[in-house]
């Protein structure tokens, strides 16, 4: 029950600061990044409403590392201008990759019995957090290479060997998570 609450009030305090900065930006005339804080408060909300209302809801934790990403990367990155911190990026790539391969990991407890999911060998848990995250850090590139052609965002930059460090840098996210995740289970190797 205090996880929840800890869950709940993160996604008030993420949402209230997102909702500020939007405001701060169509105040200051900044347009595109007011409309990146819209496209971000509609994600905060169907995330808050699936936990809500949904049926398979996300657990605690991951709904906290969620709205914490949100914060990190929208509201310090974008609003804020973290990504003109150097490696700012690189270190917001890997932490996706821990998100997103502890992600893979949830969403294969809950697709797989846990009876059979103890009979998987660690190599082959290991094997599918990793490619999920580097997938999912694929689907991110041309979601940001899209955001860029049609709504004239920059996220990909000038350089396009970012788009190679930002994948790179996701495998290493979900090589660490996978590597977390195999050392604690007890399946046959």
């Amino acid at each position: 029950m205090k996880s929840k609450r800890v869950e709940q009030l993160t996604w008030l305090v993420v949402s209230l600061a997102i909702v500020s900065w939007t405001i701060m930006a169509f105040v200051e005339g900044r347009s595109t990044k007011g409309f990146m804080g819209i496209l971000t408060i509609g994600s905060l909300i169907a995330i808050g409403v699936w936990q809500i209302k949904g049926k398979h809801q996300l657990p605690p934790l991951f709904a906290i590392m969620s709205y914490s990403f949100i914060f990190v990367s929208v509201g310090l990155g974008t609003f804020s201008g973290g990504y003109q911190i150097n490696h700012f990026d690189d270190f917001l790539h890997v932490t996706s990759g821990i998100w997103i391969g502890y992600g893979a990991w949830l969403f294969m407890k809950m697709m797989i019995h846990e009876n059979v999911l103890a009979q998987i060998s660690k190599m082959f848990i290991a094997i599918y957090i990793i490619i999920f995250a580097l997938a999912v850090a694929g689907l991110w590139e041309l979601a940001e290479f899209a955001g860029d052609k049609l709504f004239h965002f920059t996220a990909q930059g000038r350089d396009p060997s970012d788009t190679m460090y930002d994948m790179i840098d996701g495998l290493i996210g979900g090589i660490v998570t996978a590597l977390f995740i195999v050392r604690n289970l007890k399946t046959q190797s």
